[in-house]
C-alpha cells in the first residue's frame, strides 16, 4: 500500500532533485503523514532532511492532499 500512496503523491507533486526516500505514517483510519526526504552534503558529511511534508487522506486509487509544507533545500 505504501508504494501506491507514494506513486499517487508523485503524480500530484514533483520529486525533489536530491530525492532520497519517502516515509509514510498512518495516523488514523484513512489519514496519513507523508515526509519526503532529500540528501545533501554539508561539512564533508552526507545528511538527510525533510524537504516536504503532507497530510493526506487515502482510499484505494485516490490520494487527497489536505495540507502540505515545502521546505527550502
Amino acid at each position: 500500500m505504501d508504494l501506491e500512496i507514494e506513486s499517487l503523491l508523485f503524480k500530484q507533486v514533483s520529486k525533489p532533485k536530491n530525492y532520497f526516500m519517502t516515509k509514510i505514517h498512518n495516523l488514523w483510519e484513512d489519514r496519513y503523514r507523508i515526509n519526503v526526504y532529500i540528501q545533501f552534503n554539508q561539512d564533508n558529511l552526507t545528511k538527510l532532511k525533510i524537504y516536504s511534508s503532507y497530510f493526506c487522506r487515502y482510499s484505494p486509487g485516490k490520494l487527497s492532499i489536505v495540507d502540505g509544507l515545502k521546505k527550502t533545500p
